[in-house]
């Protein structure tokens, strides 16, 4: 059989046909569709039973819930094909010749590892709320058969890397040669199991093609909210990741310096969801290299509550020292910005709101005006990328660093905390006080 594809389903009902449908249309006959139901509790199982009278390619696992890591490992096991393709159940391929490409273009190549990129479709307003742009297109080519840490090199020096499973066509014997799996019981698996793929493959090549269709929807996995588990996830993956540095640090600095970025990258988005996340850490035991990066990283219990007296101090007189400020953000975090700089009387300090492209719903915020970040660069101030969001913060640093500017400050876990709770006490005391004067 020439081709695998594996379809975790888990309470996906709604969007479940749009993914089948996409399967079915496909023109490469020669191979299968595993579709295993993790312990849905919609009856998605049902609408895969109906495709299944239609054709044969397709198959249905029922299990008990194993996450999509446990998930994609059982497909994995259960596959025949000579390659493997990974589906999410609540998304699509883009047309019914993708699987035939793929086969021919990894058969004609002899290859291990085949990587092609994606198109997304947001949901309602979660472009506003969850744009992934910057971290799924790409802007440039990468031609050739070469090794797969080649293609990392080149993607991190980019700032083109993608870890995503779903956007990897993998020979599965290769793949079970090397012993690669999804790690069990985390989310972010594909973390790891890309960045495996990578380092292992000897011969890979890209596809700058579109056959993958991505949805960007509330409540998935991936847009749920955050909680001990997720930050748990990015400890295990940078766990894992700094093991498979010191393994391949033979090869040098030249993969050490992106590996090391990449890790750096993990470290950010656990202290990003760590501060945001809407319960406690579990009591469970802590193996002791995790208790140490815990503590190295300052997650969960080892969190450290800085002065934030201090740290809005160092702010004000950062701002007051100025000749201005560009405020990189027009959302919550920029507002609050605003409102302590007004407080302080240095509201006249920001010369103006920065947005990534053309402002598309205001022109003027606090009586100050919103510019494309092209145009707001040309003042004379200090740019101060006020958004916490970890994606998005990672976006506007590849924006500014390819519009040359090297000089400006982010925001952190720590400023926005310090503002959070400045604008908390603050509004109590307004609160207090013309409660009193209407008395």
């Amino acid at each position: 059989m020439d081709i695998s594809v594996i379809i975790p389903i888990y309470n996906v009902k709604k969007y479940l046909r749009e993914c089948l449908d996409s399967l079915l249309a496909q023109s490469h006959m020669d191979c299968e569709f595993i579709c295993i139901d993790d312990g849905s509790e919609d009856d998605s199982y049902k609408i895969v039973e109906c495709y299944m009278d239609k054709d044969k390619r397709f198959q249905l696992i029922r299990q008990k819930n194993k996450g999509l890591a446990g998930t994609r490992n059982v497909g994995i096991q259960k596959a025949k094909g000579k390659y493997l393709v990974f589906l999410d159940s609540d998304d699509y391929f883009a047309d019914s010749s993708v699987l035939a490409k793929l086969y021919q273009n990894a058969e004609e190549r002899n290859l291990e590892l085949l990587s092609f990129e994606t198109e997304l479709i947001y949901e309602g307003n979660m472009k506003e709320i969850d744009n992934k742009d910057f971290y799924y297109y790409k802007k440039n080519t990468y031609p050739g058969i070469r090794k797969g840490m080649e293609f990392f090199i080149d993607m991190m020096s980019n700032q083109e890397y993608c870890d995503s499973a779903c956007m990897l066509l993998v020979n599965r014997e290769w793949l079970l040669k090397k012993k690669i799996l999804f790690y069990p019981g985390i989310l972010y698996e594909d973390s790891l199991f890309c960045m495996q793929c990578f380092l292992n493959a000897g011969r890979m090549a890209h596809l700058s093609e579109k056959f993958y269709i991505y949805r960007i929807r509330k409540k998935s996995i991936m847009t749920s909210s955050v909680r001990w588990v997720n930050v748990r996830s990015r400890l295990i993956v940078y766990r894992e990741i700094l093991r498979l540095l010191i393994l391949y640090g033979k090869y040098g600095v030249r993969l050490q310096e992106p590996m090391t970025e990449y890790l750096s990258l993990v470290a950010s988005h656990a202290k990003y969801m760590d501060e945001f996340r809407i319960d406690e850490p579990s009591d469970e035991k802590s193996e002791p290299i995790d208790i140490l990066l815990m503590k190295t990283m300052e997650l969960g219990k080892y969190r450290i509550e800085v002065n934030e007296q201090v740290v809005l101090s160092g702010l004000e007189k950062l701002v007051a020292d100025s000749e201005g400020i560009i405020l990189y953000g027009a959302g919550e975090v920029g507002r609050m910005f605003f409102r302590f700089l007004q407080d302080k009387g240095l509201s006249g300090k920001v010369l103006c709101y920065a947005t990534s492209g053309k402002p598309e719903f205001f022109l003027n915020l606090n009586n100050i005006p919103v510019l494309p970040i092209s145009e707001a660069i040309e003042k004379p101030g200090q740019v101060i990328v006020s958004v916490i969001a970890y994606d998005a913060r990672m976006a506007m640093q590849k924006t500014l660093n390819q519009l040359g500017v090297r000089d400006f400050q982010m925001f952190d876990q720590y400023i926005y905390r310090a503002l959070r709770h400045y604008l908390q006490v603050s509004d109590v005391v307004n609160y207090a006080e013309g409660k009193k004067k209407n008395e």
